[in-house]
């Protein structure tokens, strides 16, 4: 690669699975998330020399990525308030299937223990860089993983 983009290439490889099914799991759109994904690296890109220096550029990647993600989700709201369509769900097809019930139970969560669970458990990403991603301080990620796993082993014990 062109001088001052050394390491991108490999970040960019090591990341690009991760983020991609982390936001499919988030909001069940594997094109979308693969769009929001691309919009995430050319932003990485971009500021590649500033961020190559950093120890937590993964969180910001994620951070970018589910900021990309909700600005869409925003926008098609609104298209679909204007134009009265209903929401179009897709099941990512590429991404390992957990158990149909865990899928399910992860699904029900609030939004943000959803996000908190699946940079965590799916993305294996570390609580800073969740807290990064998130935009939340890392006290408040352990807070939400504490509450999702509750919720998580009542809807699943009541299920099996």
């Amino acid at each position: 690669m062109v001088d001052g983009y050394d390491g991108f290439e490999d970040w960019y490889r090591a990341e690009w699975g991760r983020l991609v099914a982390a936001l499919a799991v988030v909001d069940g759109d594997m094109e979308a998330a693969r769009d929001s994904a691309g919009e995430a690296f050319a932003r990485a890109l971009a500021d590649w020399p500033r961020l190559a220096c950093t120890d937590n550029r993964t969180g910001w990647l994620f951070r970018v990525g589910l900021n990309v993600q909700r600005r869409r989700l925003r926008r098609a709201a609104v298209e679909r308030r204007l134009l009265s369509l209903a929401p179009r769900r897709v099941v990512p097809a590429s991404i390992p299937e957990p158990a149909v019930e865990l899928r399910g139970a992860v699904e029900a969560l609030p939004r943000r223990q959803r996000m908190a669970v699946v940079l965590t458990y799916f993305a294996d990403l570390p609580q800073d860089e969740v807290a990064a991603a998130m935009g939340i301080r890392r006290g408040t990620v352990a807070s939400t993983l504490s509450d999702a796993r509750s919720s998580l082993a009542i809807t699943l014990k009541e299920v099996i």
